[in-house]
């Protein structure tokens, strides 16, 4: 008897040790498509490996079919910032109004409804980037949290409700206090596991903004930002963290999920390894670049990064595996995926995307199809080896003719968009300059303007946004020490003096020391003209049609030392 006992003492442990295996919880999965720079690209245009891509009906119809397979209780969409700002005209003469409501669609399930608790309720989380500060706070204010103000533009939902999502960011704050200027974080449950998404800006936004729009606001350090949220909500019980990080880097792009290593290099690499060790995922942005990679945080754990290139024409596709007992992220991976409009879910457009576009055109075309003028040439960005650009040469002539200046200069990033052969009308103008800044002339002495042209090299952010100029010319040599690199500048003929003043029209941004350029603010404000995007126009009017002859002979690289980006 007792040996029977015995045995079924023991089948007793055996079953409940196959039972309790068997109620061992499933990791609960969690898909993150994160958009990142999608700067208000609704229409299409874009261009990857030869194919077309992006616009929010393609992008639309590939986040659709994404959330479609994994489930919307499961998939959260996210964007790094850069929502709006620099964007074609179709959304910039609009506000970016369309860029928000194109995401508000994945909320209430169509861009005309303004209520989020009904319709399809994908979640919705962004941070702010730079180009969000491109207007002043009250317009950023509006343009978030809705209504029409003074705003003298058509409406396409009226009134205009603004974001129907979270929008966080840790390290922007009111002025001289300590209160955030939006929530520093937001906290999503999935399948009952809060998730933490904590927002970060690059700290750098002051620097490449125009100062009287962030004179209200301070930016400070990432980390330093992110890892006291993070301090603060683990207190609280919470171990998964979602950074959307505003700032980032460059990697060779490859294809495929994510590979253990990589040559991920920028101001996103050094932030992340000083993050807090419970942090799991970096969404970036800023730098329009591939990222798919593992990085060491502080406590040497592996944190994912990523980056989905930008203006619509991809995301990131971020798969995540959260422990019902811990709580934890124990497992994390992401892919690249291009939003190729001719082949996959980019054959299945988004229709409701599709008609918030249609919606769009409607308004818009008015305003976008006068023909200025022809040119015979593409009207490119591209830098040659010299470091200058035909369409910043042809823009950077415009300005000195619409002020009747001695000279003119332009930051590289000003520009936004190319110009095709063919007929250029107001609409392709308004997408290369999309900012609208006022045309001012700055008086400066031959000695600032050497220093200016040094600055190229000293500022304090990455040299990787020169100059562009109309007027004169000047020889640089790479191998000198950076305070020094320019060796000779040509005016009228005859190198400049030291002394001499000469009359510089250059946008306000500049102007004001945008972009590093601390010398401009010591040069004196003589005169304000127009829009900047009026005197290209009225320019293009101006000179003979068609645009066939291309300029150049303005910067000379000395020693073999040409151009590096």
């Amino acid at each position: 008897m007792g040996g029977i006992f015995f045995v079924l003492f023991i089948i007793g442990i055996i079953f409940i040790a196959f039972t309790t295996y068997d109620q061992t919880p499933e990791p609960v999965p969690v898909h993150i498509l994160a958009i990142n720079d999608f700067h208000g690209q609704i229409c299409q245009g874009q261009k990857m490996n030869g194919s077309p891509v992006g616009g929010a009906p393609v992008l639309g119809g590939y986040l659709r079919d994404a959330i479609d397979r994994y489930g919307k209780n499961n998939t959260i969409i996210a964007l790094p910032g850069d929502m709006t700002g620099a964007s074609p005209a179709e959304s910039n003469l609009l506000l970016d109004e369309p860029a928000i409501l194109f995401f508000n669609s994945f909320v209430t399930g169509d861009w005309k409804k303004t209520d989020p608790e009904t319709g399809e309720r994908v979640r919705v989380i962004a941070t702010l980037g730079n180009h969000e500060f491109d207007h002043s706070i009250s317009d950023l204010e509006r343009l978030l949290g809705g209504g029409n103000a003074d705003t003298d533009i058509y409406h396409l939902v009226d009134p205009y409700p603004g974001a129907l999502w979270p929008v966080t960011v840790s390290n922007v704050f009111w002025a001289g206090t300590d209160t955030h200027f939006l929530t520093p974080y937001v906290i999503e449950e999935v399948q009952g596991i809060p998730v933490a998404f904590i927002g970060a800006v690059t700290e750098t936004t002051k620097e490449i903004s125009e100062p009287k729009n962030t004179e209200l606001i301070t930016f400070t350090d990432e980390a330093d930002a992110i890892n006291e949220q993070v301090r603060h909500l683990k207190e609280q019980g919470i171990h998964s963290f979602i950074i959307l990080l505003h700032e980032g880097g460059k990697q060779t792009a490859y294809e495929g999920p994510t590979r253990e290593t990589g040559d991920l290099s920028g101001r996103v690499a050094s932030i992340t390894m000083r993050l807090d060790e419970d942090v799991d995922v970096v969404l970036s942005g800023h730098s329009h670049e591939f990222t798919n990679q593992y990085l060491p945080n502080a406590g040497g754990k592996p944190t994912l990064v990523t980056q989905a290139y930008s203006y619509s024409s991809a995301y990131s596709d971020v798969y995540l595996e959260l422990d019902p007992v811990t709580k934890d992220v124990t497992s994390k991976n992401a892919t690249i995926i291009i939003a190729y409009a001719d082949q996959g879910p980019g054959l299945t457009p988004d229709e409701n995307a599709q008609e918030l576009l249609d919606a769009v055109n409607t308004v818009v075309e008015p305003l976008i199809n006068e023909i200025i003028t022809t040119t015979d040439i593409p009207l490119t960005r591209t830098l040659d080896v010299n470091g200058e650009s035909l369409l910043y040469n042809i823009v950077t002539d415009a300005l000195r003719w619409h002020m009747d200046a001695d000279m003119s200069t332009i930051n590289i990033g000003a520009l936004r968009a190319d110009i095709d052969a063919g007929e250029i009308t107001t609409g392709d103008v308004y997408s290369v300059m999309p900012f609208h800044g006022q045309i001012n002339t700055v008086q400066m002495t031959g000695k600032q303007l050497r220093d200016l042209l040094n600055e190229q090299w000293t500022r304090t952010i990455k040299p990787d946004h020169y100059l562009q100029i109309s007027g004169f010319s000047y020889s640089y040599d790479s191998s000198r020490e950076p305070s020094s690199r320019v060796t000779s500048i040509t005016f009228d003929g005859k190198e400049v003096g030291d002394d001499e003043l000469y009359s510089i029209a250059t946008i306000d941004f500049l102007a004001s020391g945008g972009d590093g350029y601390s010398v401009m603010k010591e040069g004196t404000i003589i005169a304000n003209g127009g829009l900047d995007v009026d005197g290209f126009i009225a320019y293009l009017r101006h000179i003979p049609s068609p645009i066939h002859v291309e300029t150049g002979g303005r910067i000379f690289p000395e020693n073999n030392s040409p151009y590096e980006e």
